[in-house]
């Protein structure tokens, strides 16, 4: 990640730009991009994965901020990182069928199910709109934003080796 941003014009400082705070029950980690900065949830993320998780998740949105110029008041531009964050980080097989959105009849679908789960519930944290305008937001961007996997390249699975495949095929991908 921070050979993509680096990359984008945007090179990071881990002193400047990740921050570990107290926060709301409801998050573990935010970004900031008035501050550019990512914020990880000490009272929330207590375990490694979780932090890394919540790093990752909110390091997508500072690469989409960086380079895509995104306007995060613009509920689509919102809704669009929110997907691709759920896409490259959170949703797996498990995770899906934990959160009620995989089940052996829709096997196929459990994916996208999950990532448009984990987009709407972030859409309706971040922002105060009805259930309906966020569903329509993360629908309409679904496509575009759900086959985007900058800067990876690949769907990140945990307990695999898609982080370290993907942190060596940086060079090929154009960021070193």
């Amino acid at each position: 990640m921070f050979s993509a941003l680096k990359a984008s014009g945007c090179p990071i400082d881990l002193r400047r730009h990740i921050s570990c705070e107290v926060c709301d029950t409801s998050v573990t980690g935010g970004y900031d991009p008035y501050m550019n900065q990512v914020v990880v949830c000490q009272n929330t993320a207590r375990s490694q994965s979780m932090v890394q998780g919540a790093l990752t998740h909110e390091l997508i949105h500072m690469f989409d901020y960086c380079r895509h110029k995104m306007d995060l008041h613009d509920v689509k531009h919102l809704a669009c990182t929110e997907v691709r964050a759920a896409n490259l980080v959170h949703c797996s097989y498990l995770s899906a069928f934990i959160q009620g959105t995989a089940s052996v009849l829709k096997f196929k679908q459990y994916h996208q199910n999950c990532v448009k789960s984990r987009a709407l519930k972030s859409v309706l944290a971040v922002r105060d709109i009805s259930l309906e305008d966020a569903w329509n937001a993360v629908d309409a961007v679904f496509d575009k934003c759900y086959n985007d996997l900058e800067p990876f390249g690949r769907r990140i699975r945990r307990k695999s080796d898609h982080m370290e495949r993907a942190y060596q095929d940086r060079i090929s991908m154009g960021y070193e």
